[in-house]
């Protein structure tokens, strides 16, 4: 069982503390294990999935954190957006 924290108030972000979740898993709407959170940026966080492939996402794509991983409102597929080549 987990609980998850999910944004109640448009203008309140989900996470206050970017430094807890560092290297914490993440998770895309689909439910696809898209990697970890390796740093963040102003309203942007980076996250690594595997050796070679970075995301630089926009804070306001994370729905939720359950203390272990970072689920976001976007697919897997729209991740892709946010590929840093």
């Amino acid at each position: 069982m987990y609980y998850i924290i999910l944004k109640t108030n448009m203008s309140e972000p989900v996470i206050m503390h970017w430094e807890r979740v560092m290297h914490k898993n993440v998770r895309s709407k689909d439910r696809a294990d898209v990697g970890n959170i390796i740093s963040e940026a102003g309203d942007y966080f980076t996250i690594m999935q595997g050796a070679s492939r970075e995301y630089n996402v926009p804070k306001s794509c994370v729905e939720g954190f359950d203390g272990s991983e970072v689920y976001l409102n976007i697919s897997y597929s729209e991740l892709m957006n946010y590929k840093i080549h």
